[in-house]
């Protein structure tokens, strides 16, 4: 079996949803419901929370499975900034490879992430991504489709090819590799990063506060014995 480290990277300093990681969602946060995850994933070598501010570190006390990574005050700071200062922690994972497993991923379970760790320990390639079915008409800012080129279909997403979008919920990636390319993590050539489908009632991710919204009022619905706020 290939040693194989999880990481949830945090920060308090997002751009476009500012404290997400602790803000108030169902009667705890997103960051806890990550570590408690986290927490259960017995199959890995080593689970990380890497993270700068004392404030998210001191979250894992309670999670007696899951080491801090620390990342320096620079890496978590409003950026952007170059892939080998926002993560230079990847660099000190004691294992060749890791997963890193967003955090605003809230309904990810750990079923899916089993298989997708299944799937890494079945084959060889460089890199992993998770990517969920689309038939989303996708364009370029010149106004060429990207996906859908055929005019003669019926206009609508009923029907077609189907695409594969990459959800952000998880990835996979090699530590030499990251050193060695500058802060590269594939090089986006077929099956680099090899594509893991997940449910796409799993990938609902938290980007705005709009998404937040949606994101708490969803995981109340699915989740009502998780959450102190009650929703209609």
């Amino acid at each position: 079996m290939k040693p194989i480290s999880a990481i949830v990277n945090a920060r308090l300093q997002s751009s476009r949803t500012k404290g997400k990681m602790i803000r108030p969602y169902c009667g705890t946060d997103l960051l806890e419901i990550a570590l408690d995850k986290l927490n259960q994933l017995d199959f890995f070598s080593h689970r990380f929370l890497a993270v700068a501010e004392s404030e998210l570190a001191c979250k894992v006390e309670k999670y007696p499975n899951i080491q801090v990574l620390k990342r320096k005050p620079e890496a978590v700071a409003p950026g952007p900034h170059h892939p080998m200062l926002t993560f230079e922690h990847y660099l000190r994972i004691p294992t060749e490879w890791f997963f890193v497993i967003n955090p605003c991923a809230a309904f990810l379970t750990p079923g899916t992430i089993r298989r997708a760790f299944d799937v890494f320990q079945q084959t060889n390639y460089r890199s992993y991504i998770a990517v969920e079915q689309t038939r989303d008409w996708i364009f370029s800012t010149a106004g060429d489709a990207l996906t859908h080129r055929n005019a003669t279909t019926f206009q609508n997403t009923s029907d077609g090819d189907y695409f594969l979008r990459a959800t952000h919920a998880f990835y996979i990636a090699n530590r030499d590799y990251f050193s060695s390319h500058s802060g590269q993590l594939w090089t986006l050539q077929r099956e680099d990063p090899y594509l893991i489908p997940m449910p796409t009632e799993e990938a609902i991710d938290v980007d705005t506060d709009l998404d937040f919204e949606i994101s708490e009022y969803l995981y109340g619905r699915k989740y009502p014995q998780r959450c102190v706020t009650k929703w209609p």
